[in-house]
């Protein structure tokens, strides 16, 4: 198996949570002790009880921090396999973790494919730790960020040999942007195609396949973005293929899978 790659430095793009007052995020660097399981840093502001927050899917599990009440309420929240409209139910302010992909198999042994569209309580999945309770008091985004990378930290330990097999290919479909057919990871580990499969329900909660097209979309709405920033004007048709899609047609069923609409329509609505 290749032992060096370049790091995919993979952050995933969620329009709706970006869209959010007071929304800030600290991508994880280099040289940080928790670079490539932790994917970025995040706080936003809820000025409702009665809002809600689009998700689309990522591939991503996210440890989250409410405030708003006496005590912060700390929950892990399963990614999705298509766009969801969560309700927010509270006003206050959200701190979030935003693991990688197969991340969190390195601080518990829960299996991740159980997490998958859930909610539960932070300490049902990873253990109580006395640092958890100074989130408590902790006003300040850098100074949450420092509690939560301690007790990461300290919780973490070191890989088994399956999940750095899934770190490599994690890593590998991520820097491909999601075109990178299982075979090839087959090959490039040494591995069976029914064996990285397991490895992935294991570790990631889905198929290497249903990873990739998570990527791709994300690869895809984030370029469309830039362009749209820059006032690019681009045909889907081209754009289909420069994002690794076959085809417009393609395209257009991974979005109806993933977003529920066709991308034309779903591009309009994050720009709203």
């Amino acid at each position: 198996m290749k032992s060096t790659i370049v790091p995919a430095n993979y952050i995933p793009f969620q329009p709706g949570f970006e869209q959010k007052i007071h929304y800030r995020n600290f991508v994880v660097p280099a040289d940080h002790p928790l670079h490539g399981l932790v994917a970025d840093f995040y706080q936003f502001d809820s000025i409702s009880a009665e809002g809600e927050l689009c998700v689309i899917p990522d591939g991503c599990i996210d440890l989250l921090f409410r405030y708003g009440g006496c005590r912060v309420v700390m929950t892990v929240e399963g990614y999705h396999m298509k766009k969801v409209l969560i309700p927010i139910d509270q006003i206050g302010c959200a701190f979030g973790v935003r693991l990688a992909p197969g991340g969190l198999s390195n601080f518990t042994r829960i299996k991740t494919w159980e997490l998958v569209g859930k909610q539960l309580p932070l300490t049902d999945v990873l253990e109580d730790s006395p640092i958890l309770e100074r989130m408590d008091l902790a006003a300040a985004f850098e100074e949450r960020i420092a509690i939560v990378t301690e007790y990461l930290v300290r919780q973490l330990r070191k890989c088994l040999d399956s999940a750095g097999i899934v770190r490599f290919c994690t890593e590998r479909v991520i820097h491909c942007r999601g075109h990178l057919p299982i075979s090839e990871l087959s090959r490039e580990t040494g591995y069976s195609v029914r064996y990285l499969r397991n490895l992935y329900q294991r570790h990631v909660g889905i198929s290497p396949k249903e990873f990739c097209e998570i990527i791709q979309l994300q690869t895809s709405i984030l370029q469309y973005t830039l362009l749209m920033k820059q006032n690019q004007r681009v045909a889907l048709s081209d754009l289909a293929i420069q994002f690794g899609y076959y085809d417009q047609s393609h395209m257009n069923k991974c979005y109806q899978k993933l977003v529920g609409s066709l991308p034309q329509k779903f591009y309009y609505e994050i720009q709203r």
